[in-house]
């Protein structure tokens, strides 16, 4: 039998590189979020209280609908639990900090 490999198993859902990089993407936020979320021991109303979002939202997140939640949405959503991204190019290469927030 033929096998193959793959860098994501987003690239079985589209033949477009961005675009699976782009779930691939919103899939680790979503799993970094919710591990947060596990550690601090919220419920779905809690989650909804301190994301400023609905609980028909939180569930969405918390069951890992990635379709239904944009990039940008995560972002923010990292930056309310007390997160922020600091992308810095030097040298030719890029890095990305992440930097606690109060």
């Amino acid at each position: 039998m033929p096998s193959f490999k793959l860098d994501s198993i987003f690239n079985v859902v589209t033949s477009h590189p961005e675009e699976s990089n782009e779930l691939q993407l919103r899939a680790d936020f979503i799993i970094v979020i919710r591990d947060i979320i596990i550690d601090k021991g919220w419920k779905h109303e809690d989650v909804a209280k301190k994301l400023l979002i609905t609980e028909m939202r939180a569930n969405d997140l918390l069951n890992g609908r990635i379709e239904t939640i944009s990039t940008s949405l995560l972002i923010t959503y990292l930056y309310r639990l007390g997160f922020r991204f600091n992308p810095v190019y030097e040298n030719h290469k890029l890095s990305v900090s992440v930097q606690t927030v109060t």
